[in-house]
């Protein structure tokens, strides 16, 4: 499996980088954030500014890093996600008396100018509810469903038409032969939504359908009784009142697009990325998608989506 990137933590020239990351892991700090903390510095030291050390770095140096995640089309999230991790190293060898040379927080100055934008959202397309909703549909297949629905950003018709042949689990992506606009793309899945897929392999009826999703006559499932089971689950878990018609107090299939959006956009995934996952993206460099941007992809995904606790 490809969940093994963001536990690694990269080696730094400068010694006191490397002991920054030592003592954060020996403090506790996660293997994501220790990943997220030394391959951002290791970017900044060893590509964009090799010549100089941290004790050189001025603020003007952390303005053209920040110009240039600009103009990688980043969010203000996601540009403050990697100034923070700057700023909490500089932050750390202030208080170190060894480090004496290191004596201001330029990231910290530029990160207080970048606002954190918080996204409005319907009344009920919370990843909470979307939660609730999910481990409320009792049958395994529809649960299926709403585990890629939640969890892919793929619309209701995409997912049904995934096949068995479409799933590549021990890369981390399952392809879409069908999106809108006729195009046909790769999307990343994190490591639940994998074992979501291979336990319900273990109890999808066999037969001659290469669908993912079979119905009891041994066809493709129709949408109407996924719309079905996810309708009763958000009545059942109280997300929602039966017979509610209002857009706000409504959940359906396509709410879920909505929620993994929001979800995205507030944990800082790059706009680039998001559009391709949702299958809005119109340049042919994104319908190309090469192994680079996949990658890229599924680290951003790993980064930003919570979990369903299935």
């Amino acid at each position: 499996m490809a969940d093994d990137w963001y536990e690694t933590i990269y080696e730094n020239k400068h010694a006191e980088i490397n002991n920054f990351i030592r003592q954060k892991k020996t403090t506790g700090r996660s293997p994501r954030t220790l990943n997220a903390y030394s391959r951002t510095l290791k970017k900044l030291y060893h590509e964009q500014f090799p010549e100089i050390s941290p004790a050189e770095t001025e603020i003007y140096h952390i303005e053209e890093y920040l110009f240039q995640l600009d103009e990688r089309g980043l969010t203000q999230n996601t540009k403050r996600r990697y100034l923070e991790s700057l700023s909490a190293f500089f932050s750390y060898a202030m208080k170190r008396p060894r480090f004496e040379d290191i004596d201001s927080n330029p990231a910290g100055v530029v990160l207080e100018e970048i606002p954190k934008v918080i996204h409005d959202r319907p009344d009920c397309a919370t990843w909470e509810n979307a939660k609730r909703i999910v481990r409320a549909i009792p049958d395994p297949r529809n649960k299926m469903v709403a585990v890629l629905l939640a969890k892919t950003d793929c619309r209701l018709t995409e997912t049904l038409e995934i096949e068995i042949d479409d799933l590549m689990l021990e890369e981390g992506f399952i392809r879409l032969r069908k999106r809108k606009g006729g195009k046909q793309t790769v999307v990343p899945i994190d490591q639940e939504t994998i074992q979501s897929v291979e336990r319900f392999q273990m109890v999808r009826p066999s037969g001659d359908s290469n669908y993912l999703f079979v119905s009891i006559r041994g066809d493709r499932v129709s949408r109407e009784r996924v719309r079905v089971a996810v309708r009763n689950a958000a009545v059942d878990c109280d997300v929602m009142e039966e017979g509610a018609t209002q857009f706000h107090r409504k959940f359906t299939p396509h709410t879920f697009r909505t929620v993994f959006t929001t979800l995205m956009r507030q944990e800082g995934m790059d706009d680039r990325i998001l559009q391709y996952i949702r299958g809005d993206a119109n340049s042919q460099t994104m319908d190309i998608y090469t192994r680079i941007d996949r990658e890229e992809a599924r680290e951003q995904l790993i980064e930003c989506m919570q979990s369903l606790d299935l």
